[in-house]
């Protein structure tokens, strides 16, 4: 109880300053501190860079190969959880009778969760010594969903999914396989640069939401409140759904740690290349956007409820 309790406050905490550092980023554009075109390189810093620095630094910190063979099934779980996330949103979208380009594009902001900038920080606090090695490994099927079937939700009508290898092999994803690649015949960086990427890994997550937060100064995401699919959908994807994801997997999964940090990866609010992708194909970014930056907002309130439901 008293640990569960804890593992509450840890989440309370961490979003507690979530807030407080997109309310940085939205003050500082506010006052004309940041502009639009330095949120850009910010964004560019943050995904080519720091995030694939952030994940490989904690995965290889104080790893073992035993440790990756024991937490491969929270793989499966990942893909199972997807799976359910694929076929929910896709029937969620015709019962709503989106038209097509806009359910498509409703399912994906759904399906994909921010398990970069939001998830390994709250999976660390979580479990500080697995969580890492459960990132990369979900990451897996994260990564590989996105680039497949994220990228044709978010290719418009009439056009090819343009997959490639280029795209697929992404910083990110590099980091993830080459922390796996090192951790299996055990080899780990100098204790100095190891530390030395951890710190700069750090920066990843304030940096990201001062970004976020000054995104909702720029864009014009009110449009998108007056849409009723987006409150159905928060109440589905990080409500009811990781619930429900926790009611089943709790009775099917031995190990209590993988089937919470599971559950708080389910609640989680979209990913924010979904909304590049959208933008840079010319889908509906703007509604993929305000998305984005509502059910980040939201899930201060939503995974705070879902901590304390489950905890």
């Amino acid at each position: 109880m008293v640990h569960e309790m804890n593992s509450f406050l840890l989440i309370f905490e961490q979003l507690a300053a979530f807030f407080l550092m997109m309310l940085t980023g939205y003050l500082a554009a506010r006052l004309k501190i940041i502009t639009k075109s330095f949120l850009d390189g910010l964004s560019s810093l943050v995904m080519k860079i720091l995030l694939p620095v952030l994940i490989f630094a904690n995965a290889m910190n104080g790893t073992q190969r035993s440790q990756l063979i024991a937490d491969f099934p929270i793989l499966l779980m990942s893909l199972v959880m997807y799976l359910l996330l694929i076929i929910l949103f896709g029937l969620l979208a015709r019962l709503l009778r989106l038209p097509k380009e806009r359910g498509q594009i409703f399912q994906a902001v759904f399906i994909f969760g921010n398990v970069g900038f939001i998830g390994l920080p709250l999976i660390l606090g979580i479990s500080p010594e697995q969580g890492a090695i459960y990132v990369a490994l979900m990451s897996i099927a994260d990564q590989g969903l996105l680039w497949t079937y994220g990228l044709y939700l978010t290719t418009p009508s009439g056009e090819n999914a343009s997959f490639s290898l280029k795209n697929f092999v992404n910083p990110a994803l590099g980091a993830i396989l080459l922390s796996i690649i090192l951790l299996i015949p055990g080899i780990h960086p100098p204790a100095m640069i190891e530390n030395a990427l951890l710190t700069i890994g750090r920066t990843a997550t304030p940096l990201s939401l001062i970004y976020l937060g000054g995104l909702l100064f720029f864009c014009d995401w009110k449009p998108v409140i007056r849409q009723k699919e987006l409150y159905i959908g928060i109440a589905v994807k990080m409500i009811l759904f990781p619930l429900a994801y926790y009611a089943i997997a709790s009775r099917i999964v031995l190990n209590t740690d993988m089937v919470n940090v599971m559950t708080i990866v389910a609640g989680l609010p979209t990913m924010a290349t979904i909304a590049m992708f959208a933008q840079s194909k010319k889908k509906d970014g703007g509604y993929a956007l305000g998305i984005v930056l509502i059910s980040t907002v939201a899930s201060l309130l939503t995974l705070t409820l879902v901590a304390y439901l489950i905890f």
